[in-house]
């Protein structure tokens, strides 16, 4: 490794990298590492920035993980759910449509045994086709443009089809048929089994971790000349690089940058992400539904998925209470009024999973989340090989969620690190 090798960011990439690469330094912008694996401390309880599980099946990774947290619960089945217009509709719904009125469950099976007759997805020019050609007319109107416009935040039809593996199965006409006139398990789900730490939150899997590694916090890049191989950072702090493995958000990274070619510029200018606000809230009654967490469908209803922890770590919590972990989505060209989305998170909860927003609630805390998730834009995928290509070619690496700009999940993105990391170190030879 060379000396000058530094890393921009504290997530999991910048771990791996870090890890990879003895005697490197991570700079990070924010007061803790962690990225989105962070917990927040909070009145006596951690929250998570998303609904976070562990689901991953190399088991050298999971036997990692289980060490550092030490306490770790094991779910071996999921217990996951929809509210869809005042029907709690077991996920995914596709498979479960007995759950659904006579009518609307009639209509969508038909309509999905002839998506799957006639259509091919292989061949779906965006999400909004690839629903249509899966799930028929019905379910694509009824949940998923419902839902894709509470989460994505972007019409269906903007939407590229890349980032659909590992989150959203294939459909099984059986399985559907199946699920259509009786009860069906889900053991095929994606998240059918996970583990979840017993305390201390998602990150106590990777807190020990960053013991390891030299992690400097409030380090902010404000500039980046790479002529001169020197960064800037909003403290006033400089440092200089021969190699810097990258993972903050590319329209960040390049808009701190001099002489940057107009196409790049433009490029990192159409990349676009969510934010989240995490509104968690505490009440004073126990057992208020089985799920582990569920999805919400309604337009009216801002949050778009709940984390019942006291559901996946009971012994853990005080008891006699719900502990709930909420997720509201805006682009990050939307302004949103913090207080507003809390109260109203509030009173929608109670009025789904019947308890008082007044009298019961113990207490409401939030977490904001600057950058949730990128956006899966049609042309996205074309304008990061654009900027990869010219940001590797004067030294930079970019990596991870932000720095390739695509989903991936918490394992992927300590490989991801690891990965860069071993690019950086053939640049040097």
């Amino acid at each position: 490794m060379h000396t000058n090798t530094i890393i921009l960011g504290a997530g999991l990439t910048g771990l791996g990298a870090a890890r990879e690469l003895p005697g490197s330094v991570v700079y990070e912008a924010k007061d803790h590492p962690g990225g989105h694996v962070y917990s927040h401390h909070q009145g006596g309880l951690h929250f998570d920035e998303g609904a976070h599980i562990c689901h991953a099946k190399d088991p050298e990774w999971v036997e990692l993980l289980k060490k550092n947290a030490g306490d770790v619960v094991r779910m071996d089945q999921s217990l996951v759910s929809n509210w869809w217009h005042g029907h709690w509709v077991t996920y995914p719904v596709q498979n479960h449509l007995r759950d659904l009125p006579v009518d609307l469950r009639i209509r969508a099976l038909t309509e999905v045994v002839e998506a799957q007759v006639q259509s091919n997805t292989s061949t779906a020019a965006n999400y909004e086709a690839w629903c249509l050609a899966q799930y028929g007319e019905t379910l694509t109107e009824q949940f998923y443009r419902e839902y894709t416009t509470k989460y994505w935040r972007t019409p269906m039809a903007d939407m590229d089809v890349d980032w659909l593996a590992g989150r959203l199965l294939p459909s099984q006409l059986q399985r559907i048929i199946h699920g259509a006139i009786a009860p069906l398990d889900e053991k095929q789900s994606v998240f059918s089994s996970f583990l979840y730490p017993a305390r201390g939150g998602f990150f106590a899997f990777f807190a020990p971790l960053y013991r390891e590694v030299d992690v400097r916090t409030g380090f902010q890049v404000s500039g980046v000349r790479h002529r001169d191989r020197k960064i800037t950072f909003t403290n006033g702090e400089q440092v200089s690089f021969d190699r810097c493995i990258s993972t903050i958000p590319l329209p960040d990274l390049i808009r701190a940058m001099d002489e940057v070619p107009d196409g790049i510029r433009d490029d990192a200018e159409t990349l676009r992400h969510t934010s989240m606000i995490g509104v968690n809230v505490v009440v004073n009654k126990p057992s208020l539904v089985p799920w582990h967490w569920f999805y919400i469908y309604d337009a009216d209803i801002d949050v778009s998925r709940v984390k019942v922890l006291s559901n996946l770590i009971p012994e853990s919590l005080p008891p006699g209470k719900s502990v709930l972990q909420t997720e509201v989505f805006r682009r990050d060209d939307e302004a949103y009024d913090l207080e507003a989305i809390k109260k109203k998170a509030v009173v929608d909860l109670g009025r789904i999973m019947g308890f008082d927003p007044e009298q019961d609630v113990e207490s409401v805390s939030h977490v904001e989340v600057s950058h949730a998730y990128t956006i899966p834009t049609l042309g996205r995928q074309a304008a990061v090989d654009r900027i990869t290509a010219w940001l590797e070619g004067i030294g930079i690496i970019p990596a991870g969620l932000y720095g390739k700009w695509k989903y991936v999940w918490s394992d992927q993105a300590y490989a991801a690190g690891k990965a860069a990391a071993q690019t950086a170190m053939a640049l040097d030879h």
